[in-house]
């Protein structure tokens, strides 16, 4: 599959927000854009790392904002998943179908069977969500992916905007799969968060977000900044073998006209 990539254009009125894995979790995520006066009416916007479904309470919900003209995100992993599973529901048999539903996605069990209309008109939506997403130009540009822009792995190496901008993918055969599931910056973010070590930018590359990883909190690497604490699960965020004492939650960034962040 050759990655999507969808072009977006600076916000010229309002302020631009990011939230991560959002898993179903929409009562948390609107308490927290009322905590930070979300005004779409005055220009405000909401870019998502993808994962709106799943292991939350309301995954519906959370597909239902792509109806708003103020909500963007890529793809994720799980709502890849959902799409699979769609596809292939193989009476509730199937490989794509079980792995779904082993993977937070009992809620669409039924739905998925019966090819509920309501269901199959929201994953119209999620199957057209790009796998990156690219917001302004120049100094202001920020990159938003699910995982890691991560182009090879002998030796690691991350794309960079001019590879976006060209759609360089490389020779491999698994670009999109990457994007969505790659784990390679995961271990080293989370230890990044707890000893709060400082971020670098990987050369050529703007401030990517994303998601995919949960971290104890919000932290910089190699030009990903990783904002996904853990939505939709239960009990702290470990750190391999290490409890980082920080809870598992729903984290909304706000970009601040100075290039610093804001967090709800």
């Amino acid at each position: 599959m050759t990655p999507r990539i969808q072009r977006v254009a600076a916000n010229a009125a309002g302020r631009d927000f990011l939230i991560g894995d959002l898993h179903g979790c929409l009562d948390q995520l609107q308490a927290k854009l009322a905590q930070a006066s979300f005004a779409p009416e005055q220009g405000d916007r909401l870019f998502a790392v993808g994962d709106l479904v799943d292991r939350g309470p309301d995954s519906l919900g959370c597909l239902n904002l792509l109806r708003e003209p103020w909500f963007f995100s890529v793809l994720g992993n799980h709502d890849q998943m959902l799409l699979d599973a769609l596809a292939d529901p193989g009476m509730g048999r199937s490989q794509a179908f079980l792995f779904h539903s082993l993977n937070g996605g009992e809620w669409a069990a039924t739905m998925i069977l019966e090819q509920d209309p309501l269901l199959l008109e929201l994953a119209r939506m999620v199957a057209a969500l790009p796998h990156v997403m690219v917001v302004g130009e120049g100094r202001q540009r920020f990159n938003i992916v699910h995982a890691q822009l991560l182009a090879d792995l002998n030796p690691p190496r991350q794309y960079s905007d001019a590879d976006l901008d060209a759609q360089n993918w490389g020779e491999a055969d698994s670009h999109a799969i990457r994007l969505m599931w790659s784990r390679v910056l995961g271990a080293e973010a989370g230890w990044a968060a707890i000893e709060n070590i400082k971020g670098n930018f990987y050369p050529g590359l703007s401030l990517t977000y994303c998601g995919h990883n949960p971290v104890p909190q919000p932290v910089f690497l190699e030009s990903h900044f990783c904002i996904d604490t853990g939505a939709g699960y239960p009990g702290n965020s470990w750190v391999e073998d290490r409890d980082s004492g920080m809870p598992m939650r729903l984290t909304l960034v706000e970009r601040l006209a100075d290039g610093s962040h804001r967090f709800w």
